[in-house]
């Protein structure tokens, strides 16, 4: 089997970091499913309860909570040193915390969350193979909903 089988990301795999500045309830706040670190960026811990817009992160948390559903987040706010190494776009939301991109495979769930989105005014929802990403830019023009398949 070896190393070229990726690891499977789960919902339960995501371990928060506490320190004396960054407690459980600060990670906490505000939420009943989700995390603020679930959104940080990778090299900054803290990161997604400082610069992670508060909007997009309730209503993804609102729609866990009431669809009984989780995923794991693959991204949420990126520092732009982090940005910049996976080659995000400099117009990309991640930059400014409004977007976020989390693992959902299953048709029916992804049907549910999709649903939940939309029901709390999300206007930008793309749909990959493996996840959903939406953003709560509401000043941007462009795709409403979109498929991708890679």
């Amino acid at each position: 089997m070896g190393g070229k089988y990726k690891k499977r990301h789960n919902f339960n795999d995501f371990i928060p970091r506490y320190t004396d500045t960054y407690t459980k309830e600060m990670d906490e706040e505000g939420l009943k499913i989700l995390k603020w670190s679930m959104f940080d960026s990778p090299d900054s811990l803290g990161s997604g309860k400082r610069f992670m817009e508060s909007e997009p992160v309730f209503i993804l948390d609102t729609v866990f909570r009431k669809e009984r559903l989780k995923g794991y987040i693959h991204l949420g706010y990126t520092s732009k040193a982090y940005a910049d190494r996976i080659g995000l776009g400099l117009e990309s939301e991640h930059r400014i915390g409004k977007a976020i991109k989390f693992k959902c495979i299953n048709p029916a769930h992804r049907f549910r969350l999709v649903r939940g989105l939309i029901q709390y005014g999300v206007e930008r929802i793309r749909l990959y193979d493996d996840s959903i990403y939406f953003d709560t830019e509401h000043n941007l023009k462009g795709e409403d909903l979109s498929f991708r398949h890679f």
